[in-house]
């Protein structure tokens, strides 16, 4: 993606992902060598899932591919790619490890999933935009 896409869809994942209050601090750390995140970073309704689940695992039955925006930071900039494949696919194929913090935007059919992962996170967490949890 060029810088001005992958800076698009940074500020849209930012936005749904990342509390509001967190916003600023969220921007200042991704792309940081060892940077630690927690929970706080991450609204309400996301779950950690482990590399190896498919997307299939979370989408509408008869959905059969994602376009993914996987963006990975540095120090001085943010670099993103799109991607395109089958729901088949895992976290582990989008991400390919856990060795640097990404983040990325699935759009699976009517669906929109925010996924982000940290060093060592040994999986990564998911927030389903398109079906958040109530708030009972």
């Amino acid at each position: 993606m060029d810088d001005e896409t992958t800076t698009e869809a940074f500020e849209e994942f930012i936005e749904n992902f990342v509390p509001t209050h967190m916003h600023k601090r969220f921007f200042k750390t991704f792309g940081v060598p060892r940077a630690a995140f927690g929970n706080r970073f991450f609204v309400d309704g996301a779950r950690w899932y482990p590399l190896d689940t498919r997307i299939s695992a979370l989408v509408l039955p008869g959905e059969t591919h994602v376009e993914a925006s996987v963006i990975y930071g540095s120090p001085d900039s943010v670099e993103g790619w799109a991607l395109r494949g089958e729901v088949r696919r895992s976290f582990r194929d989008l991400f390919l490890g856990d060795w640097h913090a990404a983040c990325a935007i699935l759009h699976v059919g009517p669906e929109v999933f925010y996924a982000f992962i940290e060093p060592k996170m040994k999986g990564c967490v998911v927030f389903n935009a398109s079906h958040p949890p109530s708030s009972e």
